[in-house]
């Protein structure tokens, strides 16, 4: 049986923040690997023009492919519709039954999580892993992860970690003002960027 993190979302692009808190959280919880899995069509981003599939695929891959027990997974960019966590959940365990999953979210994400698709069975199907990374306190965070597992049930167990002031609509938004971003990507991700013009 394995310990199994999940890091999803669009990452578009990765950055150096994603790492770190996949990273605090295989460390904090002895994680055996961390999945980074690309949202094909996530349901929060629908109206929001969202990268090509392949750009943010691809850094995903050179992003993880030197960090020891990190790994790519194309599970939900396989699928052709919109992503839910929920089902994600579920095929996993299907297909997977022996591994423990542990989903690994921003404090953004913690705050939002009652207007996700089934969040009781997200709850039923993985441990939460929610990582102060937003400007919400420590005291915030233990107060809704409480709240939250009252009503739906489920483990919320809270990651500390470093405040890094990285989102990836800054970088996009910095790369279209013509300013450097090189200091928040990876070196791989920065030269793909630089190489291929996605942004």
């Amino acid at each position: 049986m394995a310990a199994v993190g999940i890091m999803g979302g669009t990452f578009d692009p990765i950055h150096l923040a994603h790492l770190s808190m996949a990273r605090c959280a295989m460390e904090q919880y002895a994680l055996d690997k961390v999945l980074f899995m690309p949202s094909k069509l996530p349901p929060h981003k629908k109206s929001k023009g969202i990268s090509d599939e392949m750009h943010r695929c691809n850094m995903v891959k050179l992003a993880v492919e030197e960090e020891e027990g990190f790994y790519f997974s194309d599970f939900e960019c396989r699928r052709d519709r919109t992503t839910y966590t929920a089902e994600t959940l579920q095929l996993l365990q299907e297909a997977f039954p022996k591994d423990c999953f542990y989903f690994i979210m921003g404090g953004d994400s913690l705050f939002q999580m009652e207007q996700w698709f089934l969040p009781e069975e997200i709850l039923r199907r993985a441990v939460i892993l929610a990582v102060g990374r937003d400007g919400a306190s420590n005291l915030q965070m233990q107060q809704k992860a409480k709240e939250l597992c009252s009503r739906f049930g489920g483990s919320i167990q809270l990651v500390t970690m470093p405040q890094m002031q990285i989102s990836s609509s800054m970088i996009r938004q910095k790369i279209r003002a013509g300013e450097s971003v090189q200091q928040y990507l990876p070196g791989a991700v920065w030269n793909y960027i630089e190489q291929t013009h996605c942004y």
